[in-house]
């Protein structure tokens, strides 16, 4: 009786197990049987110019797009990072990007991308670093930007931007960093509750940056990683600046000793060199007299 229950107990955990994936899966698939981040991808891809083939293995036939280049999954196998820096994408950014719901980093920094900034991104609760810095993105910020209450971080520097800034940012008390540097926006300016923040070289109310309504301040550079779990992290230069000091001090202190032992061995050899000079020189001296007396000797003996 108790093998029989224990091998109950087996099944109904089983049981469970496959029901709860099956219930995971199907929560990732459209009424169609289509993977909806797979659609929400392929929604992006469609909307950019790919000049160097970057997204070319993205396929709409795929059954999860973990494996795609550019694309980072959790080990429940969700988007949660995007990331195509530096890759000279241009089009437009497409408003599915709001259905990838479980992406926490997105990473489209350095490109050519052109047109709004989607609102639907104020869907993506658990976003917490955002980067669209230099690209040439136009129109307003999107005020829905304020409704993600996780986001640390957010670049949209060096774009067209214009515009009010939306009130909304004012109210994101996680923010560590926020830079809307150089855009053409305009309005008054909120006191941002960030570590970080600048708006420098916007025209209308920032052609200088020092204005006392910029409140700016030095920016932060931030690391990514998206083969791991996205992170947003302050550079290492000041301890790597540090750590090389310390080597170059050590390497001169070395190179001191030895140009001082060096010295050392030259002039002790110099002062070495005159008395074994010497008798070379008296010895070179006596055989030359020698010589001398001798070719003296001969003529004598020849003129006698």
């Amino acid at each position: 009786m108790t093998s029989m229950a224990m091998r109950r107990r087996e099944g109904g955990l089983c049981f469970l197990a496959c029901l709860w994936f099956l219930t995971t899966v199907n929560g990732l698939l459209t009424p169609k049987g289509v993977n909806y981040e797979v659609q929400a991808l392929m929604g992006i891809k469609a909307s950019l110019y790919d000049p160097h083939g970057v997204l070319e293995n993205w396929d709409g036939d795929a059954v999860d797009p973990c494996s795609w280049t550019m694309v980072t999954c959790s080990s429940e196998s969700l988007v949660i990072g995007l990331g195509t820096p530096s890759q000279n994408l241009s089009g437009t950014l497409s408003p599915t990007i709001g259905n990838l719901t479980n992406l926490q980093t997105v990473l489209l920094q350095s490109n050519n991308i052109t047109g709004p900034i989607p609102a639907e991104i104020g869907r993506l609760s658990k976003l917490h670093t955002i980067d669209l810095s230099n690209n040439f993105f136009t129109g307003k910020i999107p005020s829905t930007l304020g409704h993600l209450s996780n986001l640390e971080y957010i670049r949209l520097n060096n774009n067209s931007l214009s515009g009010e800034f939306p009130m909304s940012l004012a109210n994101m008390t996680q923010l560590v960093l926020l830079d809307l540097s150089f855009n053409n926006l305009s309005g008054p300016v909120p006191r941002f509750p960030t570590k970080t923040f600048s708006i420098a070289g916007n025209p209308l109310i920032c052609p200088t940056g020092s204005e006392p309504e910029c409140h700016g301040t030095t920016l932060m550079p931030m690391s990514m990683n998206l083969n791991n779990t996205p992170t947003a992290l302050p550079s290492d230069r000041p301890k790597s600046h540090q750590i090389a000091l310390a080597f170059g001090s050590s390497v001169g202190s070395v190179s001191l000793i030895i140009l001082v032992f060096g010295l050392f061995l030259w002039w002790r050899q110099r002062n070495n060199q005159p008395t074994f000079f010497d008798v070379k020189d008296r010895q070179h001296e006596e055989v030359s007299l020698g010589n001398l007396r001798k070719f003296q000797g001969f003529s004598m003996m020849g003129l006698l």
